[in-house]
């Protein structure tokens, strides 16, 4: 029985190595010849053209389904990864440098560069579209508005964008050498914090070699590495009792990106419920030195704060609900276009609303809450961000789910959300690409991306009740 428990995980683990390889050769193969295309004056910037690369397409989707497919059966099998952080690092490292090898297709990190060189060079990215402002990296850029990104992420872009007078090849891996560093520091911070947990290594290394999480925050080196970071202290934190900290955490993950403030009533609802007054008071001031800070620097105006909002998704859908819903409707001949457009619009502020009524009960039920807890307060957050995302988000990118896998990593007692929570953040992206299309498979890739979470969303809980 151990030689074939010792066999099956070799298997999975030349089947991971190979699927990881293979990703990583296509991802940089397509990547650069897209990068050298845009150069000579071609448009190829969009995540994938629409011609031309079929076949390494589908040899991308296909290594990352192998790749999906051999994390979960891992997950179920792996009993031992050694007793300490560096056990679980010397196993990751190949996998990591795959990663940071890879070339990313998205082509947010020329936006992240952009809005870089344009803080090095006095301008200033809350007050000034990215169109405003030439650099060596406007012909990548097809998001011509302020940047929607805070203070914390342009620091981050602007060290990177330093090397961009070398060449954006420079820029982007320094950007990506970054997501690394802090991908590796969250699975760290994640293990040290479960220290009292017989399977914190099984959970650390789960959350460094998340195939997702390889991929969005360091193939693609999307940002949201940076908000988990924040995150991750604000949970030990609240474990901590270190509320002013974790108020302190909740604004630099704002600053990061605008998702942390639907954060702050559930600790402020917890904190008076604790009659912790002296934290509350602490907080106000912390509060009021950032907004004053924030104000007379990088957001002079009401028009830079909104920025933040990313006005250029608005009214836009993909990989959601109402991107199937807008889809289906398309399909249907005898629907004309003002019922359609009724139906949508009635949809969207009907789960709007439905999700404030559910935000504003889960506050109403944390301060009538007899025996509350900071384990409570942890479990609010995720399910609250959970539901934010699966429901009330037109605009459904596959790495938003990303920020619930540290929730789930430090949920304690709480496997209904730990199983959502990674279903979701793996579904997604079973189908890279084809997410805010019209076609068919766009089709198939919204409803893969939020039925999943949903079916067990609902029964999950029901399950939980009996």
């Amino acid at each position: 029985m151990v030689n074939n428990y010792l066999k099956n995980q070799k298997i999975i683990e030349a089947a991971n190595a190979a699927a990881s390889i293979i990703f990583c050769m296509a991802m940089t193969s397509m990547g650069i010849t897209k990068y050298y295309s845009v150069l000579q004056g071609g448009e190829n910037y969009n995540d994938f053209p629409t011609s031309g690369f079929s076949l390494i397409r589908l040899i991308i989707n296909g290594s990352y389904l192998i790749a999906l497919v051999v994390y979960v059966i891992w997950l179920f099998q792996k009993k031992h990864v050694g007793s300490t952080f560096l056990d679980i690092c010397k196993y990751a490292i190949p996998f990591l440098a795959l990663a940071l090898i890879a070339y990313p297709l998205s082509n947010d990190i020329y936006i992240y560069l952009h809005y870089g060189v344009m803080s090095l060079n006095k301008i200033n990215p809350y007050l000034n579209t990215s169109a405003s402002f030439v650099s060596s990296l406007s012909p990548f850029i097809h998001w011509f508005q302020t940047s929607t990104y805070g203070p914390v992420s342009m620091f981050f872009f602007s060290v990177s964008a330093l090397a961009v007078p070398i060449s954006p090849l420079v820029g982007v891996y320094i950007f990506k050498i970054i997501c690394l560093c802090v991908h590796t520091l969250n699975a760290y911070l994640i293990w040290r914090l479960l220290k009292n947990s017989e399977n914190r290594s099984l959970i650390a290394m789960a959350y460094l070699l998340n195939p997702m999480l390889l991929n969005q925050q360091i193939v693609n080196a999307h940002l949201d590495v940076l908000l988990a970071n924040t995150l991750i202290v604000l949970i030990g934190c609240i474990y901590y009792q270190r509320y002013v900290l974790a108020i302190l955490a909740i604004w630099v993950g704002f600053l990061v990106k605008t998702l942390p403030v639907i954060w702050f009533p559930l600790v402020l609802a917890f904190l008076c419920k604790q009659r912790r007054w002296k934290d509350l008071a602490a907080s106000f001031l912390l509060y009021l030195l950032i907004i004053a800070v924030i104000t007379h620097t990088f957001m002079p105006t009401v028009s830079a704060w909104r920025s933040l909002l990313n006005p250029g998704t608005a009214g836009a859908t993909a990989r959601s609900f109402h991107h199937a819903i807008t889809l289906f409707l398309n399909f249907l001949p005898n629907v004309s276009l003002e019922t359609r457009e009724s139906l949508l619009s009635f949809l969207k502020y009907f789960v709007y609303l439905s999700w404030i009524v559910y935000y504003a009960g889960t506050l109403i039920k944390s301060l009538f809450r007899k025996k509350d807890s900071e384990i409570n307060l942890v479990s609010d957050i995720g399910w609250t961000t959970l539901t934010l995302f699966l429901f009330a988000t037109p605009w459904l990118m596959p790495w938003y789910p990303s920020i619930l896998l540290p929730i789930a990593a430090l949920s304690i007692n709480s496997p209904h959300f730990v199983l959502t929570s990674l279903t979701f953040s793996l579904s997604p992206s079973i189908i890279l690409g084809a997410g805010s299309g019209t076609t068919v498979i766009s089709l198939v890739t919204s409803f893969v991306s939020v039925v999943p979470p949903t079916v067990l969303l609902i029964f999950g809980r029901k399950k939980a009740l009996f």
